[in-house]
């Protein structure tokens, strides 16, 4: 559709890694594979295993690959304390078969063959991680940016199943294991110190990280502890545009027409036109601490018993400006012209002009305050063949978040033209506008408005039992069993403050008279942004018109002088928590797993089954569609009232059975086989009763709390050579066959609103919404395959003898890619390094072809961003055998992301993050 031959030259150097030792029954198989894998770094004399650079960790890489039961990837660290990325979502993108969203520029959440992120189950030592922090409340997908990459061990990506592993990837699971004291079995001190440097911000920010760890008392007690500091203060520049619908008879505002909005020269009444509701200009600037810390304790109470316990905590602190710049053509008054196309099956303008848009410049402020900590107690007996586990862990995420804005309005004469094939479309300003929207005493106050206090927290306690029998290496060889039991709250309010134009003069001390009765001016607040090094949207070459910098209202320097207490007193009124955004879903569930292992001659595998009963209960009101209240001078703030109270309460049972055979007719040759049924649940958000109305776009969107899981049949077949010891050629056929997917039912309403002014008027009108509500779906089937080859090419005649390249190429194919998100048809990975004496040079590329990002059901158009790749690279120069010196550079080429909207091809949205560079000094005794 929009595929593009963007395929910018790169090499890539990810360090393919492996699994050194994962949590209880689970992992039990890539456990055994990791002690075999170490034996390749042993001493000349059967000493210490040193496990650091390139080279050991890939060759380390294919020995837990080759070993494993199922299909798996992994990385690991090349050191304690050292992983190849500054972002563990950016390493995981190497792996053949996965993919990863970025936001603002940097990897949050993953996707692994095609599927979208919240297919993919991520497990922190083998236990599920809440994520209240961002926009994440009540999803199910983890958020890479909450954990330090310092304190990653190990980090493997299951794309088969077992039945001991843990349910809720359908796509695959992702376990992060953290270093334990009895796995590293020595002393270790290190340490990082690090600058890193923001290209669109021009700034700079530091980052440092400690790791120990040590064994005492005759190795039978041992300790581990870290912490990490990182600060980023990165510049986001991005561009995006909206489109509602409208007949001609309603007009622009909505039931204010009529008007020609096709151009034509003649009013159409029952005509119904697409048109750019709202234009966005952004600059995010962001000011981002984490600060995190780890700790292990385990005790060797006998020889047969081990005790553990592990801490995580991790402290997220973003204090960020929205510098926004809207033009927003539904509240625009008067039509001068417009051009149309029938594009996606609608009559859409390509150009519009309006004598008086809603032109505003705002900086939205955030403080935003993210704890997360997680405490688990593990007891595990080894002795005769047997393995006993007990384990019980509590984890916690909770956030606060304020996000205000003083929106202000001017208007003026302004243009929008956008083509089909454009990559940004034109925003001119005519008659002096261009000039006018830079004089402060043209705006006028709308309201002080945004989320105050507003609270989320997600909650998990988990409790799981695992019995494992090894019996020999022939026939049954081993069966295991176990039980898990989970219990997971998620609740975030809808804290809402919305402080009007008059409340904003009084904690002023009187603002001067605005531009039209009764109004008060923005004057006080405005001043001009511009990017804080080099020009607005830089990366773009294109000719398309925008502004390179505006005014925009000092929020931030505004509402520091004040208390919470006082701005809300502004207003009587201006706090409000609207039942029908509050999200409130328990969810229980209760597992328990059968598995045997088997081995005949050269074939081998397993045989499982796992039983799941999930119990769900939402509490939430229903949405009084016939109260919807829109303030157009407040922000467009739009309020939906409750009609009743709901309670809702439903549970249903899975039955998830697994199969994974591999035969090894030689040594170096491996084939396998893997069928299986997963499940993924839908996100605890969307199973919430609540309904969101966006008043200019005229959209409603409701959740449903009884939405099926996603339920899907899979099988796996692969190949794999291991042509030398640092060698492997092989490729990954797969199908999933998914019998469920939840979709929008979409249809267009039309609600009546009422329009509340500033000045206390009201207007009650009669509006088209398009209204779209989560709804049980057919499911759809993908296929694919996945090629893969490694090699350090110590062959070639010294110094080239360093050199080593990792390559892989993914292809996905689905049945219904009108609805199926982030499946890009074609993926591959460049990996190219070299390691000798004291250097380690890395250079990574990542290519990924286009795919579905949002869908959408007509009169609204879904949403498709174009390939891109991106370019990342580190250089490694050892100083002395304690003191390295580290380069690393993300996104090389500043590559940009775009977005188009399917059917019409026109520009949606384009985004500009910049590159990342950094440079420090690492030590390790």
């Amino acid at each position: 559709m929009f595929l593009q031959n963007d395929w910018r030259a790169g090499v890539s150097g990810a360090v393919l890694a492996v699994a050194l030792l994962l949590p209880a029954s689970a992992m039990a198989d890539e456990a055994a594979a990791s002690e075999a894998a170490s034996e390749i770094t042993a001493d000349d004399t059967g000493g210490e295993i040193v496990v650091q650079g390139i080279r050991a960790s890939l060759d380390r890489s294919l020995d837990v690959k080759r070993a494993a039961a199922s299909v798996v990837d992994a990385i690991s660290a090349e050191d304690v304390g050292k992983f190849p990325d500054v972002n563990i979502a950016e390493s995981v993108q190497r792996i053949s078969g996965v993919q990863i969203n970025r936001t603002r520029g940097e990897g949050r959440t993953v996707n692994i063959r095609g599927l979208p992120a919240n297919f993919t189950l991520t497990t922190f030592n083998g236990h599920v991680l809440p994520n209240a922090n961002g926009d994440s409340a009540g999803s199910r997908v983890f958020d890479f940016m909450v954990l330090p990459p310092e304190f990653v061990r190990t980090l493997s990506v299951y794309k088969s199943t077992t039945a001991d592993l843990e349910e809720g990837g359908l796509a695959g699971t992702v376990d992060i294991h953290t270093p334990r004291p009895f796995e590293i079995g020595k002393r270790v001190l290190s340490a990082s110190v690090q600058g890193e440097y923001e290209t669109n911000s021009g700034k700079i920010a530091p980052r440092a990280s400690a790791f120990f760890s040590d064994t005492f008392a005759d190795d039978r007690l041992g300790i581990s502890v870290g912490i990490s500091y990182t600060r980023r203060k990165p510049a986001t520049h991005a561009a995006s545009v909206g489109y509602t619908t409208s007949t001609e008879a309603s007009g622009i505002p909505a039931g204010s027409g009529p008007d020609d909005l096709n151009g034509n020269g003649v009013i159409e009444p029952s005509l119904r036109v697409r048109f750019p509701n709202q234009v966005n200009y952004h600059m995010f600037e962001e000011d981002n601490e984490r600060i995190a810390g780890i700790a292990s304790l385990q005790f060797k109470a006998s020889d047969a018993l081990t005790l553990s316990v592990d801490g995580f905590y991790s402290e997220l602190n973003v204090k960020a400006n929205t510098n926004e710049f809207l033009q927003i053509f539904a509240n625009a008054n008067r039509v001068i012209s417009a051009t149309t196309q029938v594009l996606d099956g609608l009559p859409t303008t390509t150009r519009l002009r309006v004598a008086d848009v809603d032109m505003r410049g705002g900086s939205r402020t955030e403080d935003r305050k993210s704890r997360l900590y997680s405490l688990t107690g593990n007891a595990k007996y080894e002795a005769d063949g047997w393995t006993a586990s007990l384990e019980g862990s509590y984890a916690s995420s909770k956030q606060e978040l304020d996000q205000l804005n003083i929106a202000d309005i001017t208007t003026g004469d302004a243009e929008f033209v956008s083509n089909p094939g454009d990559t940004l479309w034109s925003m001119i300003f005519r008659n002096g506008f261009d000039q006018a929207r830079f004089d402060p005493n043209t705006y006028r106050v709308a309201s002080l408005n945004g989320p105050l206090n507003q609270k989320a927290s997600d909650h998990v306690w988990q409790l799981k039992g695992d019995l494992a029998r090894e019996f020999g290496d022939q026939g049954l060889t081993a069966l295991r069993f176990g039980v898990r039991y989970l219990d997971r709250k998620v609740y975030q309010d809808n804290s809402r403050l919305t402080v009007t134009a008059a409340g904003v003069s009084a904690l002023y001390g009187g603002l001067p008279a605005g531009t039209i009765a009764g109004s008060f001016s923005a004057a006080p607040f405005m001043r001009v942004v511009s990017p804080g090094k080099g020009a607005y949207l830089g990366s773009y070459s294109g000719d398309a018109v925008f502004a390179g910098s505006w005014l925009a209202s000092n929020t931030l320097a505004f509402v520091s002088r004040f208390s919470d207490a006082q701005l809300i007193a502004a207003s009587p009124g201006s706090l409000t928590n609207d039942a029908t955004g509050i999200t409130d879903v328990q969810e229980k569930t209760l597992a328990g797993y059968g598995r045997a292992d088997f081995a005949v001659g050269t074939l081998s595998g397993n045989i499982g089954l796992r039983a799941v009963r999930t119990q769900q209960s939402t509490i939430g009101v229903s949405p009084d569609l016939a109260g919807i209240t829109i303030q157009p001078d407040a922000g467009n703030i739009t309020r939906v009232p409750a009609s009743a109270p709901l309670a809702i309460k439903r549970s249903y049972w899975d039955f998830l059975p697994s199969f994974n055979l591999k035969w090894q007719p030689t040594e170096d040759l491996l084939f396998r086989l893997s069928a299986s049924r997963t499940v993924s649940r839908p996100n605890l958000g969307d199973i919430s009763p609540t309904t969101t109305v966006n008043g200019p776009a005229r959209t409603v969107t409701q959740n449903n709390p009884l939405l099926d899981p996603f339920r899907s049949n899979n099988i796996d077949l692969t190949a794999e050579w291991y042509f030398s010891k640092d060698g492997v050629l092989g490729t990954s056929l797969f199908y999933k066959d998914l019998r469920s997917l939840i979709r929008r039912d979409t249809t267009v309403q039309s609600l009546p609103i009422t329009y509340l002014y500033s000045n206390g008027t009201q207007q009650a009108a009669t509006v088209d919404f398009t209204v779209s509500k989560l709804v049980n779906g057919k499911g759809v089937k993908v296929k694919g395959f996945e090629a893969y080859y490694q090699q350090a090419f110590t062959f070639l005649p010294k110094p080239f003898d360093g050199l080593g390249a990792v390559l892989n190429y993914t292809f996905i194919d689905n049945s219904d890619p009108q609805q199926l998100t982030a499946a890009s048809k074609h993926n591959f990975n460049l990996t190219g390094f070299y390691e000798k004496g004291p250097i380690g040079v890395r250079l990574s590329y990542s290519w990924r072809s286009g795919f579905l990002s949002t869908a959408a059901v007509a009169p609204a158009m879904s949403q498709y961003t174009l390939s891109y790749g991106t370019l990342d690279g580190s250089i490694n120069v050892k100083v002395t055998d304690q003191i390295s010196v580290v380069l690393e550079a993300v996104n090389i080429l500043d590559t940009d992301e775009r977005v188009r909207f399917v059917g019409s091809n026109l520009p949606q949205s384009y985004l500009d993050a910049g590159k990342r560079l950094f440079g420090g000094v690492r030590f390790a005794w």
